[in-house]
């Protein structure tokens, strides 16, 4: 989830078609030269080898019913991923009101007292009686699939997570700072005290009660600003002058980026750090871009503990040179693509709706890319994506090797 997904308050567009999408999106090539490929007129599979195959799941993410998951659901789909040789499985252990009115907050038997107010209480898993996670992580160590647990830094519902961290303050826009307005962005800032605490606390909470070595690695989404206009609240103010000797209001765009990067690293290699004191040999996913206005800087992901990029794929249109060039970018980083199969929609958020045909087609420009730092596949999510989209997975996965 991105900061400007959740700011969207648009009428979702229409699903596009195939033939609009061959019209409206141009086929080209890594060197901006038009593309010849056709579908159905791949070349012979030149055998593209990646280490990592499977799906990233919410447990209560746009899952069906109040309670979100069922074991049993859960267990159909791990048989399903070893059917098709998938080797991870990576489970969202929370969700967001604000995308889905129907789930919010951490759904597993949450155990710190300061967390217990954004707790779901209506999620199955949420309850001790009916955890069924901690079976599924053994399913999946049996069957030699290894799990990754996922949360998203940072985009909390404020009303909930201010019960248990009075001080923790959403992102504001320079005018909405000046103003003293309110802002209704669920985003929270890194620089507040409340918001970073709540943030060590909930992954600490998490990986101590499924601490099974089976869990492999920890991935979370943001723990960044939210773009170029965020944040200026008075913790980041403060902070960025303690560090510059000068008023954020004051500074230059390139100059507020490159404090930003610096300032987010720091804050990345205290997190991970923080994650393997809590479970010692972890490796830490980052799911992101590496857009400077968030503060990511490829350059220094592994200085800061980072071993994976995950970087969004197809959530919106994008083309085969765009692919291309964001993992170009975010080079020599291990890339899993965190690769959008669903073709229904969350509340306030315009997902491009994908058809078989799309995730051909952009499969194959994936296989047919010329780098070395393609790492895996990470499809998200098959709670809201079609049988006929997860039979295409499937059978495009046949085209590549790993594991």
């Amino acid at each position: 989830m991105t900061k400007s997904q959740a700011q969207s308050h648009v009428n979702p567009p229409r699903p596009i078609r195939r033939r609009t999408f061959l019209k409206t999106i141009p086929l080209v090539g890594a060197a901006g030269l038009p593309a010849v490929h056709v579908l159905g007129a791949e070349p012979a599979d030149k055998g593209r080898t990646i280490k990592y195959a499977g799906w990233q799941v919410g447990i209560t993410y746009q899952a069906p019913g109040p309670g979100g998951m069922t074991r049993d659901g859960l267990m159909r789909l791990l048989d399903e991923m070893v059917e098709n040789r998938m080797n991870l499985l990576s489970l969202m252990m929370l969700s967001y009101a604000y995308f889905d009115p129907n789930h919010d907050g951490y759904c597993w038997p949450v155990r710190n007292p300061k967390l217990k107010a954004y707790w779901d209480d209506k999620s199955i898993n949420g309850q001790a009686k009916t955890e069924f996670v901690s079976q599924m992580i053994q399913a999946a160590a049996d069957r030699g699939v290894e799990v990754q647990l996922f949360m998203n830094w940072g985009i909390w519902n404020p009303s909930r997570l201010r019960q248990g961290y009075p001080n923790a303050l959403v992102q504001l826009t320079r005018e909405q700072a000046a103003a003293g307005h309110k802002s209704r962005n669920w985003l929270h800032c890194p620089d507040s005290p409340g918001a970073w605490q709540a943030g060590l606390d909930e992954v600490a909470d998490l990986l101590a009660f499924f601490n099974h070595p089976n869990v492999k690695s920890y991935s979370l989404e943001r723990l960044s600003y939210g773009n170029a206009m965020q944040c200026f609240c008075r913790h980041t103010q403060e902070r960025f002058e303690q560090d510059m000797g000068k008023p954020l209001l004051s500074a230059g765009k390139k100059e507020i980026e490159a404090w930003k990067a610096r300032r987010i690293g720091t804050a990345l290699k205290e997190y991970a750090a923080h994650v393997r004191r809590v479970k010692p040999g972890t490796s830490l996913w980052l799911h992101t871009q590496c857009s400077p206005s968030w503060g990511h800087d490829p350059a220094t992901m592994r200085a800061n503990g980072v071993d994976h990029l995950v970087p969004h794929t197809i959530q919106f249109p994008e083309t085969r040179k765009r692919i291309y060039a964001k993992l170009d970018r975010l080079a020599p980083n291990p890339c899993v693509l965190h690769f959008c199969t669903r073709d229904q929609r969350p509340k306030n958020y315009k997902l491009w709706i994908k058809t078989p045909e799309i995730l051909t087609e952009v499969l194959g420009w994936v296989r047919a890319y010329p780098g070395k730092n393609l790492a895996g596949l990470l499809f998200f999510s098959p709670n809201a994506t079609s049988p006929k989209n997860r039979r295409t997975v499937y059978e495009q996965l046949k085209r590549f090797h790993w594991g």
